[in-house]
């Protein structure tokens, strides 16, 4: 398979590296947007926060890791770094797929909820047990994968257990 050129490479890197930025920045968001939370006082305002909530999730956040996603595709086929020659390629595979199947299949059809109820009840929302259990979800989501995108971005810098297919040293003894 024909590999990129270095400039190519380079810039598939800064789209890559940018939609990761733009990814993990909104993660990061939505772990933070709860703190204001304690402030809302009628039920348009909890509707309102709601609104912005699914608008980071799904016009922003899924997005861009979806481009990460497939930048990342496009770099281990067209590069010499494969899927899975290194340890902390695979663990970043792992990551990448398990937050955007949970995220998709799961979170996202958590916050479409949140949001139609937030619409319907407004402030009675927050006396809703299904209501209350969802928004603690998305912060207890919001934790690991801030946590696991963070220790992938790290695992990107250092690249631990690189090589796990190591050479055969054949002898020579003379």
């Amino acid at each position: 398979m024909k590999k990129l050129s270095a400039n190519q490479q380079k810039f598939l890197k800064s789209i890559h590296i940018i939609t990761a930025c733009l990814w993990f920045s909104c993660v990061i968001l939505l772990l933070l947007l709860p703190l204001i939370a304690k402030y809302i006082t009628n039920g348009d305002e909890l509707y309102m926060y709601n609104l912005i909530y699914h608008f980071i999730d799904m016009f922003v956040l899924t997005p861009a890791a979806i481009l990460t996603f497939f930048t990342a595709i496009i770099y281990s086929v067209f590069t010499k770094w494969g899927f899975f020659k290194h340890g902390w390629i695979i663990y970043k595979w792992i990551i990448t797929l398990f937050i955007i199947l949970v995220g998709t299949f799961y979170l996202g059809p958590l916050v479409e909820d949140l949001l139609a109820l937030a619409d319907t009840k407004r402030a009675l929302a927050l006396l809703d047990s299904y209501y209350l259990q969802g928004s603690l979800i998305g912060i207890w989501a919001a934790i690991i994968n801030t946590l696991l995108i963070s220790i992938a971005l790290v695992f990107s810098i250092y690249k631990p257990w690189k090589n796990i297919k190591k050479p055969n040293k054949e002898l020579n003894i003379e």
